[in-house]
């Protein structure tokens, strides 16, 4: 688990000290992360590739057994290689059969995925993990409460992961249980915060907060509309959903 959890790391590991986006404007960035984790959630839903089962060992030989007739070596010899060949043609015929199955299945699934209802939950955490890579981890700061207008706000920041792109604080309006409020002003830090998006098939706008704490389930607003649209760029790789050849039998 290590060892794949570093695998996973190690690319915005080397993207952070050498960034070859730097140039980059944030909106751009976003949206080359997006699309990297939307892919990457794509291809992981993908049915495993078809096997081919190999011909296996009868364990008869193709040598001439000892004081064998040389007809008899003839006849032997050409039945156990019509044997292979009937088997193997059985094998190649149960494996295009599986390739059949398979592309079957990715034609389903790339129609299901081209409805935007089946799409966004992909969609969503993508974006999620996209900005924490771009932006940073969420955090709130700041949390205050005013006794004269019941409000209990807050700042949401970001803690700098990968040094890719700075976020600007937005003020907050979080709704928690009365009776969690001190606990949460306290311990706040445990928080797990996800930043939602409204999402109309062209721009990303920000929605509000969604976070947990205590296993409950909150919500906070921005108190002043975030007005800043992110056109976001929907890009699928052409070879996510791409059918395999009958050609590709070895």
């Amino acid at each position: 688990m290590k060892k794949l959890l570093l695998i996973f790391l190690t690319p915005f590991y080397l993207f952070a000290l050498s960034n070859p986006y730097i140039s980059l404007d944030k909106d751009e960035k976003l949206n080359i992360m997006i699309n990297h984790f939307l892919n990457l959630s794509l291809e992981n839903i993908k049915p495993p590739l078809p096997k081919k089962r190999a011909l296996k060992d009868d364990g008869a030989t193709l040598d001439p057994v000892k004081y064998e007739l040389y007809f008899s070596y003839i006849q032997r010899l050409k039945a156990i290689r019509e044997s292979r060949a009937e088997e193997q043609l059985i094998i190649d015929e149960d494996y295009i059969g599986k390739i059949g199955f398979y592309n079957g299945k990715l034609k389903s699934l790339q129609k299901f995925y081209t409805k935007d209802e089946n799409l966004y939950p992909l969609l969503k955490d993508s974006i999620n993990k996209a900005f924490k890579i771009v932006f940073g981890k969420p955090t709130f700061s700041d949390i205050k409460y005013d006794n004269e207008i019941n409000q209990l706000s807050a700042n949401l920041n970001s803690v700098d992961i990968y040094r890719v792109s700075d976020f600007e604080p937005q003020k907050l309006e979080l709704f928690v249980y009365k009776g969690i409020r001190d606990d949460f002003t306290k311990f706040h830090q445990e928080s797990n915060i996800k930043v939602r998006f409204d999402f109309d098939g062209t721009y990303l706008m920000f929605k509000d907060v969604l976070f947990t704490f205590k296993d409950n389930e909150y919500i906070g607003n921005f108190l002043d509309p975030v007005n800043k649209k992110i056109k976001l760029e929907i890009k699928i790789n052409d070879d996510i959903f791409r059918p395999l050849e009958t050609g590709d039998i070895k």
